[in-house]
C-alpha cells in the first residue's frame, strides 16, 4: 500500500500530525470516535471527538492463539457522558461487533486530513460495567481478528461454520452430531 504523496513528504520531514480513531460496527449502527477536536468524516463515516476512550496495547506475537485488547470509556459528568448514558450500551447489538483502531494522519500546515491507516482489529466479546477510583466506566473486551485461531474453552468448529468458510465442504458434516466413538477391538 502506498501513502499519498503529501503524507510521504511530511512523514519524511517528521512533521505529520497523527491522531487515533476507532470504528465500532454494532448491529444497531456504526460509530466512530477519534481523539481530536471537531467531527471528521472518513470513508463516509463521521468520527466524533472523544478523548475519554482509551485502547490498551494490542498483543502482537507469534503463534496461533487469539489475543485480546480492551477499549475503555469513562463516564464524565462535565462532558455530558453520565453513568446513566453508559447503560445505553446494553441497547446496542455489540456482541461480535467488528472494531478497528486507526491512525489518522493530518497535514501539519493546514490540518487537512491525509490518510487513515487501519491497525489493530477484532470483535467485541463482552462489555463489562466497572468502577475505577469512583468513576464508572465501560470496558469492551475485544478478541483479535485471529478469530479462527484457537481459544481455550471456546466451542468446536461445526458444519455450519465450515459452510461460511468454504460452501460445499463436508469436512465437519458429522462433527457436531458424533462426539466420540469408542471401538473395543480384541485380537483372538
Amino acid at each position: 500500500m502506498s501513502f499519498p504523496t503529501r503524507l510521504q513528504t511530511v512523514l519524511s520531514e517528521s512533521r505529520a500530525v497523527i491522531r487515533s480513531g476507532i470504528k465500532i460496527a454494532c448491529t444497531t449502527g456504526t460509530y466512530g470516535f477519534w481523539n481530536g477536536k471537531g467531527d471528521i468524516t472518513v470513508d463516509g463515516l463521521v468520527y466524533w471527538p472523544n478523548s475519554l476512550i482509551s485502547v490498551s496495547e494490542p498483543v502482537y506475537g507469534l503463534g496461533t492463539a487469539a489475543s485480546t485488547f480492551t477499549v475503555e470509556l469513562i463516564a464524565k459528568r462535565d462532558s455530558g457522558l453520565t453513568p446513566d448514558k453508559l447503560l445505553l450500551i446494553e441497547d446496542e447489538g455489540y456482541k461480535d461487533a467488528p472494531v478497528t483502531v486507526f491512525d489518522f494522519y493530518f497535514d501539519p500546515d493546514d490540518r487537512s486530513f491525509l490518510h487513515a491507516e487501519p491497525g489493530a482489529y477484532g470483535f467485541i466479546d463482552t462489555v463489562d460495567h466497572s468502577r475505577d477510583n469512583g468513576e464508572k466506566k465501560l470496558i469492551a473486551n475485544v478478541r483479535s481478528g485471529a478469530i479462527a485461531n484457537h481459544r481455550d474453552g471456546y466451542r468446536t468448529a461445526s458444519h455450519q461454520d465450515q459452510q461460511l468458510v468454504s460452501p460445499g465442504d463436508r469436512i465437519f458434516e458429522f462433527a457436531s452430531t458424533v462426539r466420540h466413538e469408542f471401538f473395543d477391538i480384541t485380537f483372538d
